[in-house]
């Protein structure tokens, strides 16, 4: 299996993003319809995470803000 470019997130970041954002409880969609205009620099999904439903809900939302970004 090949190595993600991206780096990994150290134990403090990922704790925070586990912690910040309601992963478990909403949608990448949701939260981006919610919150979405006031996130500038979104940068947690530039790392990978020992959790892979956070990282995935993570990078949906990247996406997702991006999508927002550059229609």
């Amino acid at each position: 299996m090949a190595s993600s470019p991206r780096p990994r997130a150290d134990a403090e970041r990922e704790a925070r993003a586990a912690a910040l954002f309601p992963w478990r409880s909403q949608t990448p969609a949701e939260y981006a319809a919610a919150h979405g205009t006031a996130m500038i620099g979104y940068t947690y999904d530039a790392y990978t995470y020992a959790d892979t439903e956070l990282e995935a809900w993570l990078r949906e939302l990247g996406q997702l803000l991006r999508a927002e970004r550059c229609p």
